[in-house]
């Protein structure tokens, strides 16, 4: 009985240190790689496409377990942190039904959200943006996947220096062919067989062949008004008669003393002295020293107008 405690004080002390030196151990390792700032996270960015550009993101990244431990509260307490690396400085250009799930069991945050047209059509294909620096590990029409190495310091690392190991997985639409990842450029190309009516061209490209037609007969149509204007005659209106010929129109003719009537047709009035008798026939009257239109002689000479009717001396 003596030997057999004996052997059972000996053996207690030894579990006890054999169970504390691997715990010591690995708490001074985590420790140091504390101080030194060399925690590494592993990330898996998972991008879902359809057929007419949008995609679906899964973002989850493995901290830590120590680090995230001590830490991770703080990713609970502060939602925002994690949303401004999607907001802002990337390529994404719009977010939409966000969401964050926080799994302390796991050590493990996983981001996600919607992205409307991330995927450019450029005619004759289609281009995802933004993955320079990143080594291709497998292509194939279903899937493209990158990885790339990063020493992260941001709002997912509390601004702590961390080594990252980042695995995107490119997920294709079903009908996707002829992927492909320009290193280079940093894009991943891909066609597609067929497009949803909303990736189409609209009305123009859907109906090419009626609305061909119609500017086709639109332009003949054109083309016939616009021959017609240039040779069509056009009636001259006619001129007046001056005009048309060219000469001056006839002087109207000046009445004479012969056309006058007689004196006598015109009762004399009273008191009146009679008007000079015509000339005799035969005889060269002197019409410079009557009027021409009533007969009346002329005072002067120089008198231009008749001092009984008016008219002008001619």
């Amino acid at each position: 009985m003596v030997a057999g405690k004996t052997h059972l004080r000996i053996l207690i002390p030894l579990i006890v240190i054999l169970v504390l030196l691997p715990l010591s151990a690995h708490l001074a390792l985590a420790q140091e790689m504390g101080e030194e700032g060399d925690f590494a996270l592993r990330e898996e960015f998972r991008m879902e496409l359809d057929g007419v550009g949008d995609a679906h993101i899964t973002d989850t990244i493995t901290y830590d377990s120590l680090w995230f431990e001590e830490y991770g509260y703080l990713f609970e307490e502060n939602p925002n942190l994690l949303s401004r690396r999607y907001r802002a400085d990337s390529n994404v250009g719009e977010v939409e039904n966000f969401d964050v799930d926080i799994d302390s069991g796991d050590s493990t945050i996983t981001v996600s959200f919607d992205t409307p047209g991330l995927v450019y059509n450029i005619g004759n294909g289609w281009e995802v943006y933004g993955y320079g620096g990143y080594d291709l590990l497998d292509e194939s029409d279903d899937e493209v996947s990158l990885q790339a190495y990063w020493t992260l310091t941001n709002e997912f690392t509390l601004f702590e220096p961390m080594s990252l190991e980042e695995t995107v997985v490119i997920v294709l639409p079903e009908d996707a062919s002829n992927a492909a990842f320009d290193e280079g450029e940093g894009t991943i190309r891909y066609d597609l067989a067929s497009t949803t009516a909303t990736a189409g061209g609209g009305v123009l490209a859907d109906n090419k062949t009626l609305f061909t037609l119609i500017f086709a007969l639109l332009m003949g149509l054109s083309l016939i008004l616009l021959l017609y204007a240039f040779t069509r005659k056009s009636k001259e209106p006619a001129l007046p008669a001056a005009v048309s010929t060219g000469m001056p129109a006839a002087p109207q003719a000046v009445p004479t003393a012969q056309s006058v009537p007689p004196a006598q047709a015109v009762p004399p009035a009273q008191g009146a002295p009679p008007p000079p008798a015509a000339p005799a026939a035969g005889e060269a009257a002197d019409t410079k020293k009557f009027c021409r239109k009533c007969g009346h002689p002329r005072g002067s000479d120089e008198e231009r107008f008749c001092r009984k009717c008016g008219s002008p001396h001619t």
